[in-house]
Formats: structure tokens, C-alpha cells, sequence
């Protein structure tokens, strides 16, 4: 921002310029300030020691242009100042212009020329105090690089790091104590067998360089094998610089031998402990496949297990069937059949069918359940599955097994949802959200009063209460359905429910549970279905999981 004092006793002028400049001052670019004779203009001088121009009329009461022109160096030498005058006044002109003014205008103020001398002005005043700046750090530079030389020295002579100064044509022509340590020869012998080696490394990290002032700070590793056998490591640093009138480099050695031991025993960690992850990755990813072979095995035989009922009864009724239609093809052969027998024929045939087909029904419904259970197994493919009839094959496969017995698993649905998604991965995650609901959500059974337990012995909160689980989905607005597996069991504990996802957390671990279950589960809601899940559980009143997930997976 330029910042201009106006000095001028006509009133009417400082209207003038505020309406002309409006935009620059709006947005900044210049600022305005004014004065109506030289003393107000001194006075503003000095309490605003940041104006960079002075316009001034030379014709003025009280203090004129000119006198104020000769007490502007005293106030600020810096400052830029244009004058202003009529035209028949061109002898006070040539004496401001003589006194130290930048340049003049002429009135009647032609504005357009005015705004072309107030930029010039102030570019000039920018430039003069670049130059200034420019001059200053030239000599803090300086003395900075005098004072540099004097610590350098001081460094160099008592440096704990091995200092090497060589020139350019490779002579050493200074080393400290520290160096001829690293290298372990005398200072006398350290020019002819050492030095070539450290101005071979310098070279070689420096190439087509030219031999100017211009490269600088090059740093780098290098072991050197000394007479004695022993390998030395050195961070090697290199400094181009002046040294008693002639361009030299400085070589700074630091020895980092026992530091190379020491990362060389912490990459062999490193190493070890990287395997030992990878075995534990391994391990882990065995357990969930067994875990998840396990849960799919007690479905698989609880289903085949519950199959056994329709087909047996169906087997029994097909066989009473045969029986039946063999009797009466027998009395009809013989001439003997009669009207009552028939009916009787009838009645059991009708019977018997129906028997059936409700037997053989309820076994249909549940290969399909099992077939759903054993294809969740692999990686099925991407496919649109009806939301309502998927689930309800789910919910048939787990309330046959054991843990179900004495419970209640309810569904709740609408018809017509559909999702485009993985069945195979959502199977896995339901099935363990149910068999976890049912796991552990309920007290196991007591033992049978009679076997050394009477039924008053028995603790109050092992008493088997039947309970509820229930699937239920909504639709949500942002093309995503809401799926809760709830139950009103025992709920979690508060202090386990922050590392629910985390592998191996699990309130069964005596009883052969190994926590991976839901671990599984989000890394499957998260990551193949592309949807979010979060549990809400109170101790003593239930717990619900709740998944969301979008209708068409990623």
C-alpha cells in the first residue's frame, strides 16, 4: 500500500483526489492523508514515519511549499516529494526541483497524469528501499561471514568430528585430532594415505561441478578399512569454501561405526518382528476360517439333522400309502372290492397326501436353507438377491440349531426390497451375528433337578428364560437399508463394548470362544459390502446390532 500526505490550502482538493482515487483506496492500494499548510504537514510527518510521497502546493499561508521542502530530509530522508504549481510559476518549480523535489505538477491538476507521477513516485520510493535492504543484508552478510570465519576456526582447531580442509587439487592442507583418530595414522602420514581416499569420495559426490563458490552441503555415508583391520563408518559431509585465499573443500567426519551395528541389530528385529506378525496375520486369518467353518458345520448339522423329521415322517406315510393301494388292488382282483372299502381307501390316500406334501414341503425349505448355508461358504458371486425371501432362508437355517431351542427368532421385512451385493459375505455376516445372539445373548440351561442339584439351589441367574431375536429392515433415504439383529438378552458389559471389533475380544473365552467373530464381521461390512455397522447394548436389556448397507455394493 502507498501511503501519500497531500499538503494543499485549498479544501476542494482533497474532495477532488478522495472522488478521483475512490477504487485504490477502496481496496487498499493507497492511502490518503492531508494537510492545509506545512507545519500540520511536518506534524503528520512525524507521527506517520511510514508515508512514502508528499503532494504539495507551493503557494500556501503559513509555511509554503518550498521552506517545507527543506525540512523534509530532517523528518524523513527517504520520503519522495512532488510538487504542485501554476503555470506562470515555473521559477518556484526549477527552485523545488533544485531543493530536492522527485518531480512537479502543473495546475489545473490533470488527474491522469497525476495518478501516472504518484505510481512513478512510489516505485521510486520501493526501489530506494529495496536498495537500502539490499545494502543492509550485504553487510549483516559480511560481517556474518567474518564472524562465521572466526568460529570456523575455533571449530575447527577443537571439533569432536574429524575436520579434513582439502583443496582442490587434492592436498590436505589441515586435519584435527578427531580425524586423524578415525583414521587411525599420525597427522604426518595422514596427507599420503589417507587424504586421496577422502578426495576420491569428494569427487565422486561431486561431479562436473564446476570449481566455483556454487556447490555446497553434500553428505554421505563412507567406510574406511584401516591399517589395523578395523572397518570405521563416517557420515561424511562436504562444504565448499574459501580457506586463506584459496577455494578448498571441508570434509566433516563423524563416526557412526557403533550406530551401523546398532541399525544392522534393529533391521535383524525388524525383520523378526515383521515375521512374527505376518505368523500372527496367518494365524488369525486360520482362526476366523475355522471359526467360520465351525459356526457353518453346527448349521449345516442341525438343518440335516432337522431334515430327518419330514423325510421320516413322509417315508412312514408313503410306506402306509403303499400298504393301503396293496390291500385294495388285492380285494379288487378278487372280486370283493366294495363301496365302504373304497371310501376308506379314499379318506387315507387324501389323508396321507397331504401328509405329504407338508412334510415334503417343510424338507424342501430346508435343503434350501442348507444350500444357502453351504454356498455362503465360498466367495459367491456379485448377484441381486430378493431381500425378504434371502432372509427368510437365513432365519429357517438357524432356528433349527441347538442354541435356538426354547428361543424365538422373528423376522420383520417389508416385501419388495432388493439388494445388488454379495450373498456370500452377507451370509457369513449374518449367520454370525445370529449364532453370537444366541451364543451368548442367553443363560444356558440349568442342570435337571435330581442329579444333586434341587431346583432351590440352583443360582437365580442361571434360570433359562426364553428369549427373542429379531431381523428386521427398513428402508433409509439415502439408498440404503438399515438390517437389526436385536435380542433382549443380557446385553454387553460397558467396559468390553469399545473393542467389540477388535480381534480376540470375546466374554466366553473359557467356554471355547475365540472373540473373532465380529472382528470378521466389520472387516466384511466395511470393506466387500461397502456399508457401516455399530452396536447399542445396555446390560440387562439386550443388544442390537445395526448394519447399514447401500443397495448397490461398491
Amino acid at each position: 500500500m502507498g501511503k501519500i500526505l497531500v499538503v494543499d490550502d485549498e479544501r476542494d482538493v482533497q474532495t477532488l483526489i478522495l472522488q478521483r482515487f475512490r477504487r485504490a483506496v477502496r481496496t487498499g492500494e493507497l492511502e490518503f492523508l492531508f494537510a492545509h499548510d506545512g507545519q500540520e504537514a511536518l506534524a503528520t510527518l512525524r507521527a506517520r514515519p511510514d508515508i512514502d510521497m508528499v503532494l504539495s502546493d507551493i503557494n500556501m499561508p503559513g509555511m509554503d511549499g518550498l521552506t517545507l521542502l527543506d525540512h523534509l530530509p530532517q523528518v524523513n530522508s527517504d520520503i519522495r516529494a512532488v510538487m504542485v504549481s501554476a503555470y506562470g510559476d515555473l521559477g518556484n518549480v526549477r527552485a523545488a526541483m533544485n531543493r530536492g523535489a522527485f518531480d512537479f505538477i502543473i495546475k489545473p491538476i490533470d488527474f491522469a497524469d497525476l495518478e501516472a507521477t504518484i505510481h512513478k513516485t512510489l516505485e521510486a520510493c520501493q526501489s530506494v528501499r529495496r536498495l537500502r535492504d539490499a545494502l543492509q543484508e550485504t553487510r549483516t552478510a559480511e560481517a556474518a561471514s567474518r564472524a562465521q570465519a572466526a568460529r570456523m576456526r575455533r571449530v575447527l582447531d577443537g571439533s569432536p568430528i574429524g575436520v579434513a580442509i582439502i583443496t582442490e587439487a587434492g592436498d590436505l592442507v589441515y586435519c584435527n585430532q578427531r580425524c586423524t583418530d578415525l583414521f587411525g595414522v599420525p597427522a604426518d602420514t595422514l596427507q599420503h594415505h589417507c587424504a586421496p581416499t577422502l578426495f576420491r569420495h569428494v569427487q565422486e559426490r561431486l561431479p562436473n561441478r564446476a570449481s566455483g563458490m556454487d556447490a555446497l552441503s553434500v553428505s554421505d555415508e563412507i567406510h574406511y578399512v584401516r591399517e589395523d583391520g578395523r572397518t570405521v563408518w563416517m557420515a561424511m559431509s562436504v562444504d565448499r569454501t574459501r580457506y586463506e585465499n584459496q577455494p578448498v573443500f571441508i570434509v566433516w567426519l563423524y563416526d557412526i561405526t557403533e550406530r551401523k551395528v546398532q541399525a544392522e541389530a534393529l533391521r535383524r528385529a525388524k525383520d523378526s518382528a515383521e515375521q512374527a506378525l505376518a505368523d500372527l496375520e496367518r494365524m488369525q486369518s486360520d482362526l476366523i476360517r475355522a471359526e467360520k467353518m465351525a459356526v457353518i458345520a453346527q448349521l449345516i448339522a442341525a438343518v440335516a439333522h432337522e431334515i430327518n423329521t419330514p423325510v421320516g415322517i413322509a417315508l412312514t406315510a408313503a410306506t402306509h400309502l403303499q400298504t393301503a393301494s396293496e390291500g385294495i388292488i388285492m380285494t379288487f382282483n378278487g372280486g370283493q372290492l366294495r363301496k365302504s372299502d373304497f371310501q376308506d381307501y379314499v379318506g387315507t390316500a387324501s389323508e396321507v397326501s397331504t401328509l405329504l406334501v407338508a412334510n415334503i414341503e417343510r424338507a424342501a425349505a430346508l435343503i434350501q436353507s442348507l444350500k444357502l448355508v453351504t454356498e455362503g461358504k465360498a466367495s459367491s458371486p456379485r448377484s441381486r438377491v430378493g431381500l425378504r425371501d434371502y432372509l427368510s432362508d437365513i432365519v429357517l437355517a438357524v432356528q433349527v440349531q441347538p442354541a435356538a431351542a426354547g428361543h424365538e427368532l422373528v423376522l420383520e421385512c417389508p416385501d419388495g426390497l432388493a439388494l445388488d451385493t454379495y450373498p456370500g459375505a452377507l451370509t457369513e455376516v449374518l449367520l454370525a451375528l445370529l449364532t453370537n445372539a444366541f451364543a451368548h445373548a442367553f443363560e444356558a440351561a440349568p442342570a435337571p433337578v435330581g442329579f444333586g442339584i434341587s431346583e432351590s439351589d440352583q443360582p437365580e441367574d442361571s434360570i433359562r428364560r426364553p428369549g427373542q431375536v429379531t431381523v428386521s429392515v427398513r428402508m433409509m433415504g439415502d439408498e440404503r437399508v438399515e438390517l437389526r439383529v436385536s435380542d433382549n438378552g443380557r446385553g454387553i458389559p460397558a467396559d468390553i463394548q469399545p473393542r467389540l471389533f477388535q480381534p480376540f475380544t470375546t466374554t466366553r473365552r473359557g467356554a471355547g470362544s475365540m472373540g473373532l467373530g465380529l472382528y470378521a464381521v466389520f472387516n466384511l461390512v466395511t470393506g466387500k459390502l461397502g456399508g457401516e455397522i455399530d452396536i447399542d447394548s445396555e446390560v440387562g436389556r439386550g443388544t442390537c446390532v445395526i448394519l447399514r448397507l447401500p443397495l448397490d455394493a461398491p
